[in-house]
């Protein structure tokens, strides 16, 4: 979804590698406070440094929007595992643009 939502925004492909290896920049404005505060708020670790270093890049306004996003993916991703939505084979594309392998 936001991937999709990056190309139609912007005209740009986005790189979702970054979003499992933490060693590839992420291209974006605050990209890497992003995924540390998206990483944080999955893991429940560092999530107040996270915060607070987005903001500071940011600004608050980009830092609470940033929590928005991510705590309504949390929310949609546990009602589709909750109900056991299967993931429709014209998204497991999205497996190999991850670097996914095994997927079924």
């Amino acid at each position: 979804m936001l991937r999709a939502s990056v190309q139609k925004t912007t005209g740009q492909s986005a790189d979702l590698r970054p979003v499992v290896d933490d060693r590839i920049d992420p291209g974006l404005a605050w990209g890497i406070e992003l995924r540390d505060l998206a990483t944080a708020m999955v893991t429940g670790q560092r999530l107040d440094e996270s915060r607070r270093a987005l903001s500071q890049e940011g600004g608050p306004q980009v830092a609470a929007a940033a929590v928005g996003v991510c705590a309504n993916f949390e929310m949609m991703n546990r009602i589709l595992d909750a109900t056991g939505c299967p993931v429709p084979d014209s998204l497991h594309f999205v497996a190999g643009l991850l670097g996914i392998t095994g997927h079924g």
